[in-house]
């Protein structure tokens, strides 16, 4: 730019004096101009580079920072298996790592259509769960906490708001967890499986009859590459274990929140589960949904048990004790899934005995990138007397879900089919549970039932 001024002064220099020197302090302006334009975009950077750098300041200062729909980018302990890093929800943490606050809120909101040979129609809305899910850790990133508030459906009681789960961990390495509090004994896969991922609305009447439901105890965890071992002790596992006409006398109750003197008199209950990886993540295994997207396969084969004993006291004045053992296969790659599972529970008393089983299998396939559809057959026997209840479960469930946003935000349909008549799931008659969109037939010898349908949409959002 220089050397062009210089060649038009030059140029100018034939001209009359005044007006060389005119064209002289006009090039000269211009050059001034120039030189001030460069020099004010440099400063303009050094400025925008020390304004983020105050900006960057000043949130650490602040001490907590959101982050919306997702999770950070970098694991918040190495090699931890502990925490749900992939959920989507709002997250505040402190700028020094120690303190992190991790929150989903979950609703889901249905249409059951239920049909009864004998009794006829029943059809109505539910809001089948509104649930504030919260965890992170405390004071250090090795003491972890959980919490999740819950308003149940049914009728209104003091138990409503429900707290379901209320723990604190200390991760002891990064394969390994001590826990303590309220939470699900690990038993059977499907319980274990977060119920804002299963494939059908609900999960299966089997497994809310043979799960080990939430109880109060401590666990250790361990967790590698492979390999997953759980292992508690807890003031009961069951919510209903079976009491079956002419069997053993046993039923504990719901045992959530209850006080370490309640009257379950439960002498000792444990559970114990291994699941081995054969292939895939364990984040791949965290749901049933084959993704078109998804790389490879993922393969799971779990096996458990638990087992529980009460004092010979009222109300179990025949010294009951029950065991069950559990074993179950998982399989999935990008387009279609297969799950089975099996289980055995012995029930005895002084008063009697009573063998319970059941088996299920459930396949899916991705129809396009947001459809699937699924199939789920589960078959099962309560040991219950032929006289007095229906003790067979044998239903088919069919499923067709959209996913709007995967599974914070999805519509799933569902269709199921009793081939037997149903008693209800308590005192261990029976299976159905108006939570499985199942409810119970004109009980035996009264009873002359042909097969029970039912037909539910549901509505889940999670954020």
């Amino acid at each position: 730019m220089h050397l062009a001024a210089m060649v038009m002064a030059s140029s100018l220099a034939g001209s009359p004096e005044c007006d060389l020197q005119h064209e002289i302090d006009a090039l000269s302006a211009d050059l001034r101009a120039f030189e001030r334009s460069r020099s004010q975009g440099a400063l303009d950077a050094e400025r925008a580079v020390e304004i983020r750098a105050i900006v960057k300041d000043a949130l650490a200062d602040a001490g907590t920072r959101m982050l919306m729909q997702g999770g950070p980018d970098e694991p918040a302990f190495e090699g931890d298996n502990f925490y749900r890093l992939d959920a989507s929800g709002t997250e505040i943490s402190s700028a020094d790592g120690n303190f992190r606050y991790h929150l989903n809120v979950q609703m889901q909101l249905r249409f059951i259509w239920n049909h009864r040979e004998e009794l006829g129609d029943t059809q109505g809305f539910e809001n089948r769960r509104t649930r504030f899910i919260m965890d992170g850790h405390a004071f250090g990133k090795e003491w972890r906490y959980a919490l999740q508030i819950s308003r149940p459906s049914g009728v209104p009681s003091p138990r409503v708001p429900d707290i379901e789960d209320a723990w604190v961990g200390r991760v002891l390495s990064p394969e390994l967890q001590l826990k303590m509090g309220q939470f699900r004994p690990a038993f059977t896969h499907e319980e274990l499986m977060v119920n804002a991922t299963t494939i059908f609305m609900e999960r299966s009447a089997l497994n809310n009859y043979f799960r080990a439901a939430r109880s109060r105890g401590i666990a250790l965890e361990w967790e590698t590459e492979h390999f997953m071992w759980r292992s508690g002790w807890f003031d009961g596992i069951t919510v209903r274990s079976p009491s079956t006409p002419g069997g053993a006398d046993w039923n504990t109750g719901n045992t959530v929140n209850l006080p370490w003197d309640n009257s379950l008199a439960i002498d000792w209950a444990f559970s114990s589960r291994f699941d081995w990886k054969l292939a895939g993540s364990w984040k791949e295994l965290r749901e049933y949904t084959p993704w078109l997207d998804m790389e490879g396969q993922a393969t799971n084969l779990g096996v458990a048990v638990d087992a529980e004993q009460a004092s010979p006291s009222a109300p179990f004045p025949a010294d009951p004790w029950m065991i069950e053992v559990t074993g179950d296969l998982m399989h999935k790659q990008a387009g279609w899934s297969l799950y089975t599972w099996g289980v055995f529970r012995r029930v005895q008393s002084d008063e009697g005995q009573s063998n319970q089983w059941g088996a299920l299998v459930q396949a899916s396939t991705m129809l396009a990138e947001k459809w699937e559809a699924a199939l789920r057959y589960s078959i099962g026997d309560s040991g219950a007397d032929a006289d007095a209840a229906y003790p067979m479960l044998s239903l088919l469930e069919l499923n067709l879900s959209h996913y709007f946003h995967r599974h914070s935000m999805k519509v799933q349909l569902d269709v199921g089919y009793s081939f037997e008549g149903l008693s209800a799931n308590s005192r261990g008659n029976g299976f159905a549970t108006a939570a499985d969109n199942l409810l119970p037939d004109v009980q035996p010898p009264a009873g002359d039932v042909s097969g029970q349908m039912y037909v539910g949409i549901q509505y889940q959002v999670l954020f």
